[in-house]
């Protein structure tokens, strides 16, 4: 029997961020990380992170629902342009939640809260158990809508929950589809989301997991930050 509170979870999840794709290769245009890379989004990082790795990225999208729709792709299908930047911090996952939780309270001036409501608290509660918490935010840039998503990662819990699946990305993207739907089937039964969901780059989850090798180098925690301005 599925757990409908698990499923809209990870359902919300993914529709949030689904500019997760900002740290995949398959968004054309991506430019190089800068060998000394900064935060070129208009919006703070946790006190004393340091940025690993920002990419600008530009791509068109089709007309999805979902919460993305009202989070980050809010004025619906078309080209978009953004970033994603990921920071380092040794600060531990309770100061992290705490301080999107003052975010939630004292958006950054210009800035205000996307998404609010008893179905968003169920998701992060969910996906906290994973090592991930995130809010959506919306803003202007010079006249346009400005959509930003900020997670905050522990690779340690998310490697510990999810580490036995994700270890079986590299194998699962060779086989042929008749072997990958059933660990799939699996994968989901057990963990609440599919291998697919985490190899794909329109997923939060693909976005947590493509920080994860930077994060484990770092050594500590991580702060995630993608934005979206259509054109």
């Amino acid at each position: 029997m599925r757990c409908p509170v698990k499923q809209s979870c990870i359902a919300a999840l993914a529709a949030v961020c689904l500019l997760a794709g900002c740290s995949n290769a398959s968004h054309g245009g991506a430019g190089s990380p800068s060998p000394a890379p900064t935060n070129p989004i208009a919006f703070p990082l946790f006190a004393g992170a340091s940025v690993l790795s920002e990419r600008a990225w530009h791509t068109t999208i089709t007309a999805r629902p979902g919460l993305a729709d009202s989070a980050v792709f809010a004025q619906g299908a078309g080209t978009y342009d953004g970033h994603d930047v990921v920071a380092g911090t040794q600060a531990m996952m309770p100061a992290l939640e705490g301080w999107l939780g003052d975010l939630i309270a004292n958006p950054p001036a210009g800035y205000a809260v996307a998404i609010r409501g008893n179905g968003v608290d169920a998701v992060r509660a969910h996906t906290r158990d994973l090592g991930v918490d995130f809010v959506a935010f919306e803003g202007s840039d010079n006249g346009r809508r400005h959509g930003i998503v900020v997670m905050a990662v522990d690779p340690q819990t998310l490697d510990d929950k999810a580490g036995p699946m994700l270890g079986l990305i590299g194998k699962f993207k060779l086989m042929p589809r008749t072997l990958r739907d059933p660990i799939d089937a699996q994968a989901k039964r057990q963990m609440g989301f599919s291998i697919s969901e985490a190899t794909n780059p329109d997923t939060p989850l693909g976005a947590a997991v493509a920080a994860l090798g930077q994060l484990r180098d770092f050594g500590g925690r991580g702060i995630v930050l993608i934005d979206a301005v259509k054109h």
